[in-house]
């Protein structure tokens, strides 16, 4: 079958992202890996912590900026005049805006350490502070890039940011600086990252002050609508790391922060194929082609269904080898969240993390913030009543909750809104599939080895995925693909 050049465009920006994502994320377990290894669970805590709060500050100081240059960018790609006004609009805002997130941190670094009992958290967050201009000026670039389709540079940019935090955080730990040699490290990779990237995007853009107190309210006006809900999905996503710190201790914290690590390799391609249906949903919706929205959309979620379910029910299967082997014998106690995780981390990466970046594409980023902020006060009050009770396992149970009840509440705005139809049926059997997969191994490993009996279910799975649920369009697509990656057309 021959396939579009519009196709074949999104499929190999996809395998660009993907690849990318794989790489990054790989990077960025393998220095999981060390600094679990090389700090334990205690200083892996508070690393862990030092980056959830100051995640946090970027992304609501960022303003939503990051989505507002892939927008813009993505609806002018053919005038390089706009483009330069974008991008030196937003540089000179971030600057700004990460000068004041590093100088509130800077101030409340010992009151957020007092309040989560952790001493040493000041000092830290005190250093991270100062990456916060050069963080939301990498940020600006990664837009740039993801609006432009420019998904091999990005993909670069992505690996190359990924190396270098591995790199300046090894080199510390080595030398016996501890956890605040890692968070150093950290800081100046972001810094020398930033310069690079500034460097190369010159060949794209001129910089230009003309029209930059308009371009920057352009920005701030839609960004202002995308960082209410980036920013309550922020922290409902970081919240159980928030309260197991405010509940429990450092350690706990780095037992989740394993469970949460390995749980969230499940998000690298559902996430890889958002970063190019965004701008695609962008040029969909101008152009009125419901019907093609309609198809990628639908085509984004199976896809990612049909990796995410046999990744995933092999991670659940075997989590206690998984997490002893990689990370040792101190980490056991993340076996059972994790489990907990997985479930969510599958069904929301089968249906809504591809085509997250959906409804902000069609001008609708309140919808999303509705979703977001039903879901953290669910979260919030979940985390609440089940830590003390039952530790990280409770904090588990409440962040796959709430994922879950996010899930069905941005499916219904998305099929209402975008006028597009999800596949219920597929789902159903979807799932149903995985459910018996699950029976089958429990069932198994009663009568023989765990190890025979989960590859023989997953392998007969993945059978059933090719013949019943993908097409004979998808099947051909797919190898057409793999034929001209590999002969290079």
């Amino acid at each position: 079958m021959t396939i579009t050049k519009t196709k074949k465009k999104f499929a190999f920006d996809v395998g660009w992202v993907f690849f990318a994502s794989v790489v990054a994320l790989l990077i960025r377990f393998l220095r999981k890996m060390v600094l679990a290894r090389y700090l334990g669970p205690a200083d892996l805590g508070l690393f862990s912590m030092c980056l959830t709060v100051g995640s946090i500050i970027t992304l609501v100081t960022g303003f939503g900026v990051e989505s507002a240059v892939i927008k813009y960018v993505a609806e002018c790609k053919g005038d390089k005049n706009k483009i330069s006004q974008l991008l030196s609009s937003a540089l000179i805002t971030m600057i700004i805006l990460g000068i004041f997130s590093s100088a509130i941190l800077f101030v409340l670094s010992s009151t957020l350490a007092d309040i989560f009992n952790m001493p040493s958290l000041s000092l830290l967050l005190k250093i991270f502070g100062i990456a916060f201009p050069f963080t939301l000026i990498t940020t600006i670039i990664f837009g740039l890039l993801n609006g432009l389709r420019k998904m091999n540079y990005f993909s670069y940019a992505n690996i190359s940011r990924a190396s270098f935090a591995f790199i300046f955080i090894l080199i510390p730990i080595l030398i016996g600086l501890g956890v605040g040699g890692a968070v150093l490290g950290y800081v100046l990779a972001e810094i020398i990252i930033a310069g690079i990237f500034i460097a190369f995007i010159r060949k794209y853009i001129r910089f230009t002050v003309r029209a930059c107190k308009q371009t920057t309210k352009k920005l701030i006006s839609f960004g202002s609508r995308m960082v209410g809900a980036n920013a309550v999905n922020m922290i409902t996503n970081q919240v159980d790391i928030l309260l197991i710190g405010y509940f429990l201790t450092a350690t706990e914290v780095g037992y989740y922060a394993i469970a949460v690590a390995l749980a969230g390799l499940l998000s690298f391609l559902p996430q890889a194929i958002q970063k190019i249906t965004y701008p695609t949903t962008s040029e969909y919706w101008s152009s009125n082609d419901i019907a093609g929205l309609n198809k990628m959309i639908n085509k984004s979620m199976k896809y990612s269904a049909c990796f995410l379910l046999l990744v995933g029910l092999g991670m659940g299967f075997y989590a206690r080898e998984i997490i002893t082997i990689i990370f040792g014998g101190d980490f056991i106690y993340a076996t059972l969240p994790l489990r907990v995780l997985l479930i969510a981390r599958i069904i929301r990466g089968s249906t809504i993390v591809p085509i997250g970046g959906s409804l902000a594409g069609v001008g609708r980023p309140d919808l999303s913030l509705k979703t977001d902020s039903v879901s953290a006060i669910a979260n919030i009050m979940l985390n609440i009543l089940l830590i003390p009770p039952f530790g990280i396992l409770g904090a588990a149970i409440a962040t796959t909750t709430f994922l879950i009840l996010g899930t069905i509440i941005f499916l219904t705005f998305t099929v209402k809104t975008l006028s597009v139809q999800i596949d219920i049926k597929w789902y159903s059997k979807f799932f149903g599939l995985a459910l018996t997969t699950v029976l089958l191994f429990l069932f198994g490993i009663k009568l023989g080895s765990p190890y025979l009996v989960g590859s023989t279910v997953l392998c007969i799975s993945a059978i059933l995925i090719l013949k019943f649920f993908l097409t004979e369009e998808d099947r051909d697509m797919f190898k057409s693909l793999t034929l001209s990656l590999i002969y290079r057309r």
